[in-house]
């Protein structure tokens, strides 16, 4: 009876102290989301590339804190804030396969799309709070027809794109898609903001 009384004993010191540091990593562990991780690599509005850990052969370059990416892909995320107005996010070149995920800062999904429902094929969104968006519809801002407005329930959030490179050959073009991504705050006209 006393040996079972003792393992009870220990078992029940065990979970307090396992209990104690999980509580103590809550900090740490908060400050490195994926908003956090991101804010390491570059400043608002920055298009920075994502990769995966270094591995053990050494042979993966990237980013600290990034695992699980996709060699098959190349990645590009872009902090933004809503503060001042919209958000735009557009790309000059086209690729055969992109995704767009757009992010609120505490890591919720809100918006998705690919090339396959973008229209033409082309990467080119309009982030924004609903006020945000709604004034440009109504001031009749000056965007293409192919822009995709996409509506934001707080004022920072993030875009994560994921571009396919099907051979190593495309790899190139895959990367000139990836390097004519741009993240900005959109301009008063975009924005359908009067000016002076």
């Amino acid at each position: 009876m006393g040996k079972l009384v003792l393992a009870l004993l220990i078992g029940l010191v065990g979970a307090a102290i396992v209990h104690i540091g999980i509580i103590f990593s809550i900090p740490l562990q908060a400050e490195n989301d994926a908003w956090g991780r991101l804010s390491r690599l570059g400043d608002l509005f920055a298009v920075v590339r994502i990769e995966g850990r270094p591995s053990a052969a050494g042979n993966q370059p990237g980013a600290p804190g990034f695992a699980f990416i996709d060699p098959a892909f190349i990645d590009a995320a872009c902090r933004f804030s809503l503060e001042n107005g919209p958000a735009r996010v557009t790309a000059d070149e086209r690729t055969g396969f992109w995704t767009a995920s757009v992010y609120a800062r505490n890591g919720d999904n809100l918006y998705s799309i690919s090339e396959r429902v973008a229209l033409e094929g082309a990467l080119d969104l309009l982030v924004g709070t609903r006020e945000q968006l709604d004034l440009a519809r109504v001031e009749g801002s000056e965007l293409p027809d192919q822009t995709i407005s996409v509506e934001m329930p707080s004022e920072e959030g993030y875009v994560m794109v994921r571009s396919l490179v099907d051979s190593e050959s495309e790899r190139p073009f895959v990367d000139r898609f990836v390097r004519s991504i741009g993240c900005r705050p959109a301009t008063d006209e975009e924005a359908g903001t009067p000016t002076g």
